[in-house]
């Protein structure tokens, strides 16, 4: 028998076992990173520029503002007095040159700015992250050539980026406005945006950890959020108390670049040392979990569940109780630093002249009480808000769907929702302007002010309800845009009402908008026409966006 018809025997094939994510190459591991940079960039686009343009020009406005505000040296010399005090020092901190132009800028901006951008980027970092992994996003994704770790460098470099420009434009800002003093040159003010990218840094970092650490975005948020306010924390009872546990914070190794005083680079080492740790374990923790799964496995739910679970607002309330307390303590805490300098702060800015009467459009204790008010009113807002784009989050993730499968109508599941902003930001308005009130009435022997000042803030009711209705009519129109232009345009509305009149904008414009139109209570007496207008208004954006969401599709994603 021959075998010359016979085909050859192939070799046999090499078997090759599975390397795991740490035997990979590099470029195994970053395979595809300039297309996922690309595709970052092309989804955040919006809120990375939303972000940049909201903090650099709150911070631009603290600048020209000041610039009016304190024009003699006396002025600032007086200003750095009413800072030294143990309610100033504990909410921003204490400029150890707050008798300079810069050092006054830097202690009513700068925490503010920091803390807003570490909380973004680490909100960004997680949707790029753990929450396009649990939607289902990266598995898609690395279903092409893509390595491992190319979705997450993509993002940490996108929104690194941003931390970066942010100090850049906030240094060139504070060059601009001429913050440094007489004989310094820039550095000042060099030193400042560096401070500023810095914690930023350090919030990427967090947010890179804790998606790897949770295995739901929102744990990720809450976990992440949770840590950059015990950073803030540390450092108020550092500063509070001889100064050393400021050095456990990040945000406190910052504030030891002193700008505008010693201005110190080596603590920015150690924020950049800090963020490349944090990144460094995230990568590590990447390579070695299951995909899909966290570092902290999720904790088995209890065999029975209470029965107001089965129900919008029940489930709502559970899954949104973190925000509720978070928000309400911020509101304690705030309304009562806020009350118990009222008083030196009247005395400070009644000296300050013409700047300090635009700013709180009127003289005395209550022109800054109903500024105060305002301010409560804004962080109200927003707490609206955070709960109001929680419908869009759980259309996203799917979980409404199994809550419409029963027997339960969208307007039934949307109204109940809708209660927990309508009703607790009430709450947060009353207990806002009350404890202004009651502590500033404390110190005064006057016991009617807080009730008065928590009728003024409740005042602001209607407006918040314009805010909400917004974002319900954006939500039932365009629900894949909802969430980043319901920031965008309270952005742009709290910008335009702080800063309308320094940019000349026309006084119809400033008086229609809803935080403008409010009475500006206790210095100006009630007119409930703008009231009962707005509260029309709110209803019909409501009405008009619930309508539209009933009628459409269920969109995920």
């Amino acid at each position: 028998m021959t075998t010359a018809g016979r085909a050859p025997i192939a070799a046999p094939r090499t078997t090759h076992i599975a390397r795991s994510a740490d035997q990979r190459s590099p470029a195994d591991r970053f395979a595809g990173l300039g297309t996922m940079v690309r595709l970052v960039l092309r989804r955040n686009r919006v809120r990375l520029i939303v972000w940049l343009v909201v903090l650099v020009g709150m911070y631009q406005y603290i600048v020209s503002y000041y610039k009016s505000v304190f024009p003699t040296q006396q002025s600032l010399d007086d200003f750095a007095k009413l800072s030294n005090t143990p309610g100033i020092r504990a909410l921003t901190g204490l400029s150890p040159a707050a008798n300079t132009m810069g050092g006054a800028v830097w202690t009513k901006g700068w925490m503010t700015v920091v803390l807003a951008l570490a909380i973004g980027v680490m909100f960004l970092v997680t949707r790029s992250g753990r929450a396009d992994e649990e939607a289902g996003r990266t598995e898609l994704l690395r279903s092409r050539v893509l390595g491992v770790h190319a979705y997450s460098v993509a993002s940490w470099l996108v929104n690194g980026g941003l931390c970066v420009a942010v100090g850049v434009f906030i240094a060139l800002v504070s060059i601009g406005g001429s913050l440094d003093p007489a004989g310094t040159g820039a550095a000042g003010s060099l030193i400042l945006g560096a401070s500023v990218a810095g914690v930023g840094l350090v919030g990427l970092g967090v947010g890179a950890v804790a998606g790897q650490m949770s295995s739901t975005s929102r744990g990720a948020n809450s976990l992440g959020s949770t840590v950059i306010i015990v950073f803030y924390v540390l450092r108020m009872i550092g500063d509070l108390g001889d100064g050393r546990l400021s050095w456990v914070s990040p945000i406190g190794w910052a504030q030891q670049m002193r700008p505008y005083s010693d201005n110190r680079w080596w603590p920015f080492l150690l924020l950049l040392a800090l963020t490349a740790v944090l990144l460094t374990v995230a990568s590590r923790l990447e390579a070695r979990r299951d995909f899909g799964a966290g570092l902290v496995p999720e904790r088995p739910g209890k065999a029975g569940a209470p029965t107001r679970y089965a129900t919008p607002i029940g489930l709502a309330l559970r899954l949104q109780r973190n925000p509720i307390i978070g928000w309400t303590i911020a509101i304690v805490l705030g309304g009562m630093l806020l009350g118990s300098v009222v008083q030196a702060m009247t005395n400070l800015l009644s000296d300050a002249g013409s700047g300090a009467e635009k700013l709180l459009r009127g003289t005395g204790v209550n022109a800054l009480l109903s500024l105060l008010v305002s301010m409560i009113a804004l962080v109200t807002i927003i707490f609206a808000l955070q709960t109001t784009v929680s419908l869009r989050s759980d259309e996203a993730s799917g979980i409404i769907e199994p809550q419409l499968a029963g027997a339960i109508s969208r307007w039934r599941w949307s109204l109940q929702r809708l209660t927990i902003p309508t009703v607790w930001s009430t709450v947060l308005l009353a207990l806002g302007g009350y404890l202004i009130g009651a502590v500033d009435g404390a110190a005064l022997h006057d016991s009617s002010q807080g009730g008065r000042l928590a009728m003024a803030a409740l005042a602001y009711w209607p407006a918040v309800m314009v805010f909400v209705g917004l974002a319900v009519l954006l939500w039932g129109y365009l629900p894949r845009l909802a969430t980043p232009i319901t920031w965008g345009v309270m952005a742009a509305m709290w910008f335009i009402t702080m800063f309308g009149e320094v940019f000349r904008l026309p006084h119809w414009l400033l008086g229609n908008l809803p935080l403008s139109a409010t009475p500006y209570q206790p210095l100006k007496p009630m007119a409930w026409t703008p009231l009962v207008v707005m509260i029309l208004i709110a209803v019909a954006l409501i009405w008009i966006g619930i309508d539209r969401f009933a009628r459409r599709d269920i969109q995920t994603g």
